[in-house]
């Protein structure tokens, strides 16, 4: 465009082999910075390229990189997730599978671990509100899956779930944060005790 050529801006097509390595970088660069804020030259070195050849890609600027790119990891975990009730048949099934599929998944990916459960913690007010939304759909999810198994199991308020949800992301997330990520599956009792996921039947007021 004009107006880019004028400011010297530099446009990139939108299927830019530069950018997109730099954003599928994004998980791996919050790692290597112990999740501080990430630069582009960040993002660079994450994706194995010299930053002088990163200028002028991403416009968006490195911090949207990354919380697009945990909108889209976030949002592939929890797919995975809400599939996974389709696995079994009985309730305490359907979060067990479910807990598991998630579990195994984040210890294939550690860095993706990373970013969807320890980055957003300490992160800018965009990170949490990611953070907040990711959270709640799975709450929502629960409540839906629950209630229908409303004759065979005792019905949880909404903010027990709440609670069951956020324990489930804070032990993950402390347990991430420890460099044990490629644990998790072996630590699926540990992670659903936490949370009581099998037996949260004691009653919560507000």
């Amino acid at each position: 465009m004009l107006s880019e050529v004028l400011s010297g801006a530099r446009a990139c097509p939108p299927d830019c082999a530069t950018c997109e390595r730099l954003r599928d970088a994004a998980a791996a660069a919050v790692l290597m910075t112990g999740g501080g804020e990430v630069t582009m030259a960040e993002l660079a070195a994450a994706a194995g390229i010299p930053a002088t050849a990163a200028e002028g890609h991403c416009s968006e600027g490195a911090p949207a990189v990354v919380a697009d790119a945990y909108r889209r990891a976030s949002g592939e975990l929890f797919g995975e997730y809400a599939a996974s009730f389709r696995l079994a048949d009985t309730w305490p099934e359907k979060l067990g599978a479910a807990l598991e599929r998630l579990l195994r998944r984040l210890a294939q990916e550690p860095a993706v671990a990373h970013l969807c459960f320890v980055a957003p913690v300490g992160a800018d007010e965009t990170m949490r509100g990611i953070r907040e939304a990711f959270r709640a759909r799975y709450v929502r999810l629960l409540a839906t899956e629950q209630d229908r198994h409303a004759a065979d199991v005792d019905l949880l308020p909404e903010l027990q779930l709440e609670m069951m949800v956020s324990v489930v992301f804070r032990t993950i997330g402390e347990l991430v944060a420890e460099g044990r990520a490629p644990e998790l599956p072996a630590l699926f009792e540990e992670v659903a005790e936490a949370a009581q996921v099998f037996e949260p039947r004691v009653a919560v007021t507000a």
